[in-house]
């Protein structure tokens, strides 16, 4: 059997088995038992090229024949895009999410991160990283982790703090949360 029906067919057998079908170089290397070489690299291009993957963002490929659930999506591309990172859902997304601004961000995620600030544009939307100086210890009360979607969010206290802090308009927060420090 060729490299890339395997490979293809480990995707969508991962995918059958509940991984979230999202993969990278080093996922896809491990599947036909390869390490992620420029080699193997020039081979997810030709993959690419022919549609037999399709790549969703720097180094992160899916199977369209087993494509990932919508839900949760962004932020699944945005753990592995900044892996290295601490990062939690805050600003637009987080404050619509519970209800203290009115409008919903469509198919754009709003994320802090102790790493570089920068937007990542894939097909599934959005994703905005913004940078804080902030240390994981003054961070300790305003984020909690999702268990449903597998991230760090920021508290609506501190979702008003980071939008006030990168100078982000707060006109849009209701008036019942205005006050909010």
């Amino acid at each position: 059997m060729s490299k890339l029906r395997t490979l293809i067919e480990e995707t969508v057998r991962a995918k059958n088995a509940g991984h979230f079908g999202i993969f990278t170089a080093a996922d896809l290397a491990l599947m036909v038992d390869e390490r992620p070489t420029p080699n193997f690299v020039k081979f997810l291009s030709k993959a690419v090229g022919n549609s037999s993957l399709e790549r969703i963002a720097r180094g992160l490929y899916i199977n369209n024949v087993a494509p990932p659930n919508s839900t949760g999506v962004l932020e699944k591309i945005a753990s592995l895009l900044h892996k290295k990172h601490f990062m939690y859902v805050s600003l637009e997304t987080e404050l619509s999410r519970i209800g203290v601004i009115s409008q919903v961000p469509i198919r754009r995620l709003t994320m802090m991160t102790t790493g570089r600030s920068g937007e990542h544009k894939t097909k599934y939307g959005i994703i905005e990283f913004t940078h804080t100086k902030r240390s994981l210890d003054s961070l300790n009360d305003g984020v909690y982790y999702d268990l449903e979607s597998r991230v760090f969010r920021a508290t609506k206290e501190q979702a008003i703090m980071d939008l006030r802090r990168v100078g982000r308009n707060i006109h849009m927060i209701s008036e019942e949360f205005n006050d909010a420090k």
